[in-house]
């Protein structure tokens, strides 16, 4: 898949040298046809084989067959297809530079030993940049080091069989010999490749065992879906190249106009490639503006958002906010299930992105607002929750804690973006601000109250929504729950990224005392410690072993994660190993398949947190509960959580239902399909 051409081959020729002619045309110009056909079917298997006759084969296919081994969460076809192809394209790019590298020391001979020679040494340098030490003070360059050592190695030791291969000559034709070379190194390649992957593949369904988590994934499929996005990949950078060679013909000879048009070719390919982002996201973050057929009733309740007496707009919220304030458990439901009386009925306020588009302190401003209307501070609890990047919130554990708080809560979120959590991370430090400034806001309020009158104050958040409230809560650590009147934590699946990681929050210190902090990755972990170590615990971190968004970090890259040491977690594959490049590319599509569920199927594995959920919030906050009660409410959840997914599809059991607290409209539906849009571009005559 690399060029089939090398500084010890034929110099020949290629078809891309030669005019889209006939084969009369290439006689004419002095190139015999047979050896425009060979060159013809070496340019077409070089965009759609996984594997060709060219220096990087060998490391090709040593990269396809590391991509399809086991990893964290099972995947389709297609997204097999991307993780091979990218890590295919990385062996290309290594075997190029290795190749630029080797006819340097070579001095462009053709000389077999000399080149061989070549590469021994640049294998000898690998191995001695692989070597470098890792003190904790030089991760970066050390690591940078290994991993370059790493490529080195391999590539070299890949282009030297191609070397040697190259050099077969049984006295047959140059056409011969090179169809010759190139059926058997891509025969060898292609099989092998397919044998050690079906392998691979076994191994894969023998862990994966559950059905949901038998996903399409076929070998066939697999090297088609590779062949495809590789075809694709190699079009994007021969286009690159053809652009810069454009550039570089326009502004003409000399180092100084040379640097100037590469610069504009980088440059107007960033533009479209970010123009091109930017578009996408812009689309996907349409779905904010959604109306669910189910949730398209503005609630009457007082003490939810949306109402008609609350400072938010039913409108405004979104997409998220509006399922957000239209399910909150009705108060009869939560005695039924808890076989008690009393309970009260839930506060939630939910502060939509498109309210305060540009300034995320108004948004707080108008969160805080909306406390003290509601009533929130004369509840028994009260939770401040930090939302994923689409502003979603997990539903169950809402449910969960407004279940075992008696309804005695009043729950506060703020969206701080509209797109998915991968799409959102420079929208972060947005969501930090204004979890701060909603943080610092309760604690002052509850300062002019006396001490016996607070209610305690709870934090929730769930992937970047656990990442933005830690990184304020636990600025100093500990000592940050006193500064903000916080009593306890939960966050569940908080990526690696974050200042507050499971790196981080798992070593006792000065600013987390022992017992204080708990990371686990099922109820029993938690279950082994005395009711008082329970009662210790300020922050209750939940974070399965296979998440792969709790294990995504650049560092992969160059070094072998401590969760592929022994022994391995819950859940994962004890075949899986660590490649550089590769593993890295394997976690980054294992987390787009993180969280796959089917409503009321809870499940203890990756992304998905719901089948611990109950138990966790439970214990976490220290709420009340029985075993039978526990049980009981883990019976209500899966069940909301059906009626939740067709009310939201608009089918027999929620189509034109206004939410489980039997909130009616007060004005009729918002209007079908989406919103306006958000009212300062409705103002400013862009909108709707």
């Amino acid at each position: 898949m690399t060029d089939s051409t090398t500084a010890g081959a034929s110099a020949e020729p290629t078809s891309s040298d030669l005019p889209a002619t006939g084969t009369a045309d290439l006689e004419e110009v002095g190139v015999p046809a047979g050896s425009a056909a060979v060159s013809r079917i070496e340019s077409v298997l070089s965009l759609v084989s996984p594997v060709t006759s060219s220096p990087g084969a060998p490391l090709e296919t040593t990269n396809f067959i590391r991509s399809v081994q086991p990893s964290l969460m099972p995947r389709t076809s297609l997204h097999q297809g991307v993780v091979s192809a990218l890590s295919i394209l990385t062996a290309r790019k290594v075997s190029k530079v290795v190749e630029r590298l080797t006819d340097r020391v070579t001095f462009g001979t053709d000389s077999l030993t000399a080149r061989l020679v070549a590469r021994a040494a640049l294998v000898a340098g690998g191995n001695a940049l692989a070597a470098v030490p890792d003190p904790d003070d030089q991760r970066w360059p050390a690591g940078v080091s290994r991993l370059t050592g790493e490529l080195l190695q391999f590539g070299a030791a890949g282009g030297a069989l191609y070397d040697v291969l190259s050099k077969l000559d049984t006295g047959e034709s140059d056409n011969v010999r090179s169809l010759r070379r190139l059926g058997i190194t891509t025969g060898v390649s292609v099989g092998f490749a397919a044998y050690a992957s079906r392998r691979f593949l076994t191994e894969r369904r023998s862990f994966f065992t559950d059905d949901f988590d038998q996903l399409s994934l076929t070998l066939p499929q697999t090297m088609l879906n590779t062949a495809a996005v590789t075809a694709v990949g190699t079009g994007l950078g021969a286009s690159f190249k053809l652009t810069r060679r454009g550039w570089i013909r326009y502004f003409g000879p000399g180092i100084t106009r040379n640097v100037l048009a590469r610069g504009v070719n980088a440059g107007l390919w960033a533009g479209a490639t970010t123009g091109l982002y930017w578009a996408g996201i812009s689309y996907i973050g349409r779905s904010n503006e959604k109306i669910d057929p189910g949730y398209s009733q503005a609630p009457t309740d007082p003490l939810v958002s949306g109402s008609p007496e609350s400072l938010a707009s039913f409108e405004e919220l979104g997409q998220q906010g509006r399922r957000f304030v239209l399910d909150s458990v009705d108060p009869e439901l939560i005695d039924e299930t808890l076989d008690e009386s009393g309970a009260r009925t839930p506060i939630r306020i939910y502060i939509g992105f498109n309210d305060h588009p540009i300034h995320s302190s108004s948004r707080a401003e108008t969160a805080l607002a909306e406390l003290e209307r509601t009533g929130a501070y004369d509840r028994k609890y009260l939770l401040l929750v930090s939302p994923t990047g689409t502003g979603w919130v997990d539903h169950t554990v809402q449910e969960a804690t407004e279940f075992f708080a008696r309804g005695d809560i009043a729950t506060v979120c703020i969206q701080y973006g509209r797109y998915p959590s991968f799409l959102s991370l420079q929208k972060v430090r947005q969501g930090r601000r204004q979890f701060r400034t909603l943080a610092l806001g309760v604690h002052q309020r509850l300062q002019g109250m006396a001490p016996e009158d607070r209610p305690e104050v709870l934090v929730f958040g769930e992937s970047l929504g656990a990442w933005s409230s830690s990184d304020v809560v636990m600025k100093s650590g500990i000592d940050g729950f006193d500064s903000y009147s916080i009593g306890r934590a939960l966050w569940f699946g908080m990526p690696h990224l974050a200042r507050w990681s499971k790196a981080g929050l798992d070593r006792p210190g000065a600013m987390t005392p022992p017992g204080t902090v708990g990371v686990f990755d099922r109820w029993e972990e938690l279950e082994r410690l005395t009711p008082d170590e329970r009662d210790a615990l300020r922050v209750v971190q939940l974070s399965h072993d296979n998440d792969p968004i709790t294990h995504v970090d650049p560092s992969i890259l160059f070094r072998a994660p401590d969760w592929l040491g022994e022994p391995r977690g819950r859940n994962v594959p004890a075949g899986q190993r660590w490649f550089p490049v590769v593993t890295f590319l394997q976690t980054l599509i294992d987390a787009a398949n993180a969280m796959r569920n089917e409503p009321g199927e809870f499940r203890s594995t990756g992304h998905d947190y719901r089948a611990d959920t109950a138990r966790f919030v439970a214990e976490g906050y220290r709420l009340p509960y029985s075993e039978e009660q526990l049980a009981a409410v883990e019976v209500q959840l899966r069940r909301l959580e059906k009626e939740r997914a067709a009310r939201a599809k608009g089918t027999e059991d929620g189509d034109g239902a206004a939410g489980s607290d039997g909130a009616a409209a007060a004005d009729g539906p918002v209007r079908d399909g989406r919103t306006a849009g958000p009212a300062w571009l409705r103002k400013a005559g862009i909108g709707g």
